[in-house]
């Protein structure tokens, strides 16, 4: 098979996947049965399709190696995730765009947060899997590791489109996360930091608002405005510069080679 013809196959392969991600939810509703059988479906059709219609015979070059250290990646990324959404909001409350009235008692946010962590770790390693894992087996198989960044911060803030629209807002919003998301696989060779920071903004977000628009605070007299709009992408702008820190800090190797299993597995990351 040439190689335009095997690059549309991929591409072909990632529609299919998005269109999946994005439409079926619309379809099904939100009962739980329905939606933890959309997230089945999901990670059934991502290993046909990868299995049989790519030849990927593991699941390595989709970034889920398991390489020392990835357990402690994944906690990492939570913690900034959670921490930059946290910073965000407190940022906001200070500006204004909101009032805290109180807080919920333990019988509705215990069960709430239990829920968040549930659910948003594996709405994370859905969208992180589509978009950065399949991005990494496309770039590792086609030698574009050098266009990996710019090509799943694109991909990622265009399908950020579904949900919130086609605004230069909101493609701002998504591209500088996407960058922060995009630069820890592309250094540690794994998804397990993308998916950390993912998870831990969105059990931040699923704090402050929960799934209906209640979340742990009682929050009253909300506002619109630019600027909070400006403030929530300066706050999000941040992670970058702490992603470099972080990773600087464990001092993680880049892997982008075709075969990063062997090496990973063997080689232990060390702390600084």
């Amino acid at each position: 098979m040439t190689r335009p013809l095997a690059m549309a196959g991929w591409l072909l392969g990632f529609a299919a996947l998005d269109l999946y991600a994005n439409l079926v939810p619309r379809l099904t509703g939100g009962a739980v049965t329905a939606w933890l059988a959309y997230v089945a479906g999901f990670f059934a059709l991502t290993f046909v399709l990868c299995r049989y219609g790519l030849g990927l015979r593991h699941a390595a070059p989709l970034g889920l190696a398991r390489p020392a250290g990835w357990m402690r990646w994944l906690w990492v990324g939570f913690g900034i995730g959670f921490g930059i959404w946290a910073l965000k909001n407190l940022l906001l409350l200070a500006m204004g765009k909101f009032e805290l009235a109180g807080w919920r008692d333990a019988s509705f946010a215990l069960p709430l947060l239990g829920k968040a962590l549930f659910a948003m770790f594996l709405a994370s390693a859905i969208n992180d899997l589509m978009i950065r894992g399949y991005g990494l087996a496309f770039c590792r198989r086609f030698e574009l590791m050098r266009w990996y960044v710019p090509l799943t911060v694109i991909a990622y803030a265009l399908d950020d489109s579904w949900n919130e629209g086609i605004d230069l807002g909101n493609l701002a919003f998504s591209a500088i996360l996407g960058l922060s998301l995009a630069w820890t696989v592309l250094r540690t060779g794994a998804l397990w930091m993308s998916i950390g920071i993912h998870w831990g903004g969105n059990v931040f977000y699923r704090f402050m608002y929960g799934f209906d628009g209640q979340g742990v605070p009682r929050l009253q007299h909300m506002i619109e405005g630019v600027r909070f709009e400006y403030a929530s992408l300066a706050a999000t702008a941040l992670m970058f510069p702490l992603v470099l820190l972080v990773l600087q800090w464990i001092r993680v190797v880049p892997r982008a080679e075709p075969k990063p299993v062997g090496p990973l597995a063997r080689r232990p990351v060390r702390r600084g």
